[in-house]
C-alpha cells in the first residue's frame, strides 16, 4: 500500500480553467488535475500541505526558452517545491534529445515506462528516467527518509483500519447469532455506531495519506 506509483497510461487533462494573467492562479486546478501529487516524485501533499507544492512550467518560462507558454494551462503541472526548484529552467539540449534524455511528464509520456518505485527508492528504466532522477535528485536522503516515514504511517493506519473492520464483522456476526443473549445483543448494538465511526475515520485517514481523497 503506497502512494508512490507512476501511471501506466498518459494523463488526459480534465480541468478547464479560465484564462488568468498570473500562472499561480492555476494552482487549485492543477492540484485537482494531478490528484494532489507531485508529477515527478509522486509525493502527495497530505502531510506537508499544499504550501509545499507549486505550479511547475514543464517548458521553462524564462525569456530565452518558452516565455510564450507561461500562462498556457497544458504546460503547467503540480509539483512539490523540491522537484520544482531542482528542475528550475532545465531544458534538454538537442544532443540530449537525440539520446532520448529528457524529463518525462504524465501528459506526454507514460511515466511507468521511465520510472518506478521499489519501496521508498526510485528506480529508472530508460535514459529519460536516468536524467530525471539525476536532475531532480529523486533519491536524496531527506526525501527517502520522508517516504519511509509516510509509508510507516500508512501501514500503522491500515493496521488500525483492519482492526476496526474485524471488530465490525465480529459484532455483526454476534448480533445475527441466535444464541446471543438479548442483553449482549443490546450491548453490541450500542457499541456498533462507535466502532463504525472509528472504522470510517481510519478509512478516510488511509485514503488521505495515499492521496486518494
Amino acid at each position: 500500500m503506497t502512494p508512490f506509483l507512476y501511471s501506466k497510461s498518459k494523463h488526459q487533462r480534465r480541468e478547464q480553467p479560465p484564462q488568468y494573467k498570473n500562472y499561480k492562479r492555476y494552482k487549485p486546478y492543477l492540484r485537482r488535475e494531478f490528484e494532489r501529487k507531485c508529477i515527478y516524485c509522486r509525493l502527495p501533499d497530505t502531510l506537508k500541505g499544499k504550501e509545499s507544492f507549486g505550479v511547475e512550467h514543464y517548458k521553462p518560462k524564462q525569456k530565452n526558452l518558452f516565455p510564450e507558454l507561461e500562462l498556457v494551462y497544458n504546460n503547467l503541472f503540480y509539483a512539490c517545491n523540491c522537484c520544482n526548484s531542482r528542475k528550475g529552467a532545465f531544458w534538454p539540449s538537442q544532443e540530449q534529445l537525440n539520446r532520448d534524455e529528457f524529463i518525462p511528464n504524465p501528459c506526454d509520456h507514460v511515466m511507468f515506462q521511465h520510472l518506478k518505485y521499489a519501496g521508498s527508492m526510485v528506480e529508472t528504466k530508460t535514459a529519460a528516467g536516468d536524467l530525471c532522477k539525476e536532475i531532480l535528485d529523486l533519491n536524496d536522503e531527506d526525501s527517502v527518509l520522508y517516504r519511509e516515514f509516510l509509508l510507516g504511517v500508512i501501514e500503522t493506519c491500515a493496521h488500525e483500519r483492519d482492526k476496526w473492520q474485524a471488530l465490525i464483522i465480529y459484532i455483526d456476526s454476534e448480533i445475527d447469532n441466535p444464541n446471543t443473549s438479548p442483553e449482549h445483543q443490546k450491548k453490541l448494538l450500542q457499541e456498533r455506531p462507535f466502532v463504525e465511526t472509528k472504522l470510517n475515520e481510519c478509512i478516510e485517514r488511509v485514503k488521505k495519506l495515499l492521496g486518494d481523497s
